[in-house]
C-alpha cells in the first residue's frame, strides 16, 4: 500500500536496524529448531542489582510515579554532572535527562541541524548514528581516517576531522564516540582535546558518545574532558545506563550533557516528543550512579575478554584486534577473503562470511562492510564462556571447509 507519495521522502533515507535484521534472521533458525549461538548483540551479565530493583518498589509503594515534565530531575542531572566528572564545567542545568542515550543524542541533532546540513560521523563507529542524523533531515557523511589508519585502530585524528571540515564547510557536527563501538578502541585525552579543538575553530560541535565509557580494562581509566573554551562551548557528551549496570538496558535512562544553550533547546524539543523517562526509572538511575560501582562486573567482562581471545588465537586465519575496552571484539578475517565454499560460493566480503558462518556453523556474528570495515566481523564477548568456546570451535571448524584460492 505505501509509495514514495505517502511518506516523507527523510523516510527513505533511513536504512532498517542492522541488528534487528540479524535478531530477526537468527529467530527463524532458532524457531526452525537450529541451536544458533548469539554472538551480535551484547548485553551486560547479570540482573539488575536487588538495591536498585528496591528503589523502584519503594518508589511504586510510596507514590512517586507521577507524570515528570523537564528536562530530568534535579538531582538525577546534577548526579550525571559528578558522573561525567565535569563539576569544573558543568553543572545541572546543562543536562538533560532522556528515555536513553540514543533519544539524547536525537534531541540533540534536532536542534543543531536539519535538512541540508551535513553531519560528520567517525567512520569506525556503529551505524545507529547514521540513522539518527538521517531521522533529523541533515545528511550523515562518514569521515575515515587518513593514512596509519589501522595502526592507530582505526581512531580519527585531528588532521583527518580538519580535512573533511574544509571539504565540508557547511558541517554543523561531528559525532564520535569513546570508546568505540564497534572497533573497542579509545581516544585518548589528548586526542580528543584536538578533535574538539579542531571542531571548535570551525564553529562546529563534536558530540561524543562514551555510552562504553565504564567498561576500559587493563588498568585503564576513562579520558575525561578538561576545561577548555572548545569543550565548553562546542562539546556534547552522550551517556546512560545501559553499558554500566547490570540489567539496566531496560531501563531507557539516557543523558547530554554539554552547552546550556543547546541543551535547553534540547529539553524543548523533547518536551513536545517523547517526554523525558519516568519518575521511576529516574529514581532507580540517580541510585545507581549514586552507589559504589560494581568492580566485579569490570573484572567479570576482562575474564571474559581474554577468555575469548585465547579463543580466537587457535582460529586458523584470524586475527583478533586489541580490545582495551567496550564488549565487542573486531576479529579479521581478510585471509579468507577470496575463499570458495563447498558449494562453490565465493566469500567476497564481511556479509558473505557472517552468512556462511551462521549458514554452516549456526554462529551469528555481525558483518562490519556497512562500517567500511570489509573482511572484518564484530563479536560480543558479553555470553556465558562455554557459549563463547563452542562459537569459536565451531567457527574453526567452519573455516576449515572453505578452499583457498590463488
Amino acid at each position: 500500500m505505501s509509495s514514495p507519495s505517502r511518506l516523507s521522502p527523510r523516510y527513505h533515507r533511513i536504512r532498517p536496524s542492522v541488528m534487528a535484521e540479524l535478531a530477526r534472521s537468527a529467530d527463524v533458525l532458532v524457531r526452525a529448531g537450529r541451536p544458533v549461538l548469539n554472538l551480535a548483540s551484547g548485553h551486560l551479565p547479570g540482573e539488575l542489582p536487588r538495591e536498585l530493583r528496591k528503589v523502584a518498589a519503594e518508589s511504586w509503594r510510596d507514590g512517586h510515579y507521577s507524570y515528570l515534565g523537564g528536562p530530568g530531575l534535579p538531582s538525577l542531572r546534577d548526579a550525571v554532572v559528578e558522573w561525567l566528572d565535569m563539576r569544573h564545567l558543568r553543572t545541572a542545568e546543562d543536562v538533560l535527562v532522556a528515555p536513553g542515550s540514543r533519544a539524547a543524542l536525537a534531541s540533540v541533532l534536532a536542534v543543531i541541524s536539519g535538512p541540508g546540513d551535513v553531519v560528520l560521523v567517525d567512520g569506525a563507529a556503529w551505524l545507529i548514528f547514521h540513522q539518527l542524523i538521517a531521522v533529523s533531515g541533515a545528511t550523515p557523511v562518514p569521515c575515515r581516517p587518513g593514512p596509519g589508519a589501522e595502526a592507530r585502530g582505526m581512531k580519527l585524528c585531528a588532521a583527518d576531522v580538519k580535512q573533511q571540515l574544509e571539504l565540508m564547510p557547511g558541517t554543523r557536527a561531528l559525532v564520535l564516540a569513546n570508546p568505540v563501538n564497534s572497533t573497542a578502541q579509545i581516544y585518548d585525552a589528548a586526542e580528543l582535546a584536538a578533535i574538539v579543538d579542531v571542531c571548535a575553530a570551525s564553529g562546529v560541535y563534536c558530540i561524543v558518545d562514551r555510552l562504553y565509557g565504564r567498561l576500559v580494562y587493563d588498568g585503564r581509566s576513562f579520558p575525561y574532558l578538561g576545561h577548555s573554551p572548545a569543550v565548553r562551548d562546542w562539546c556534547v557528551l552522550i551517556d546512560g545506563v545501559a553499558r554500566a549496570f547490570r540489567g539496566a538496558g531496560g531501563l531507557r535512562v539516557g543523558w547530554a550533557c554539554g552547552p546550556r544553550d543547546v541543551i535547553e533547546a534540547a529539553a524543548t524539543a523533547q518536551e513536545h516528543g517523547s517526554g523525558p523517562p519516568g519518575r521511576v526509572v529516574q529514581r532507580v538511575a540517580l541510585s545507581a550512579l549514586q552507589s559504589p560501582y560494581d568492580i566485579g562486573l569490570l573484572e567479570e567482562m576482562e575474564a571474559a575478554r581474554d577468555y575469548l581471545l585465547e579463543q580466537v588465537v587457535q582460529l586458523p586465519g584470524v586475527r583478533p584486534w586489541s580490545v582495551p575496552a567496550t564488549m565487542y571484539c573486531l576479529l579479521d578475517l581478510r585471509d579468507w577473503l577470496g575463499a570458495v565454499t563447498p558449494v562453490g560460493w565465493v566469500i567476497d566480503s564481511s556479509g558473505d562470511l557472517a552468512d556462511f558462518l551462521l549458514a554452516e556453523a549456526n554462529v551469528l556474528l555481525t558483518p562490519s562492510d556497512l562500517a567500511g570495515q570489509t573482511g572484518l566481523v564484530r563479536v560480543s564477548f558479553s555470553q556465558p564462556w562455554e557459549v563463547l568456546a563452542d562459537a569459536m570451535h565451531r567457527i574453526g571448524e567452519t573455516l576449515g571447509a572453505l578452499r583457498r584460492v590463488g
